[in-house]
């Protein structure tokens, strides 16, 4: 038989203090708190860590991490926003500047005529400056033929 111990102070006096919801209920003689012998809720934490864990390396989805865990995805997404949240935030050196990439629709058009990528498009890809690299996407004219090429 287990020993019962105040899931406050961890002290082990304690009297009877009725029923509640078909368990016992415990009254601590040392700090007044009372309490039942039910046993923890949610997963242990190393299931928790194994979560984070492989979820970073990219390899699984937050719906593939819950079938294998046996818990729910929103639970998934919850616990791996919770442990991002504590990271800090990333440094970055003071001679880079912030470029944010906006509305690319106005270039690649505006309503797109099929759901998906029907069409091809041309990467080009290179370094402006030592450091500084850049992407560009085009759609290929309408005389463009990848034969020539």
């Amino acid at each position: 038989m287990t020993e019962i111990s105040c899931k406050k102070c961890q002290a082990n006096c304690y009297t009877k203090s009725g029923i509640v919801r078909g368990h016992q209920r415990y009254r601590c003689k040392a700090c007044g708190c009372h309490f039942t012998t039910t046993p923890p809720h949610g997963k242990h934490p190393a299931m928790k860590a194994l979560t984070v864990l492989l979820y970073g390396m990219g390899n699984m989805s937050y719906r593939m991490l819950a079938r294998l865990l046996g818990t729910s995805h929103v639970s998934v997404y919850e616990r791996i926003r919770a442990e991002a949240e504590k990271l800090p935030e990333p440094e970055r050196p003071a001679d880079v500047e912030r470029v944010n990439v906006d509305e690319m629709w106005h270039f690649l058009k505006k309503r797109a005529k099929h759901f998906g990528s029907s069409e091809r498009l041309i990467l080009l890809s290179g370094e402006f400056f030592p450091g500084y690299s850049g992407i560009v996407m085009m759609q290929p004219s309408k005389n463009f033929s990848t034969k020539s090429a």
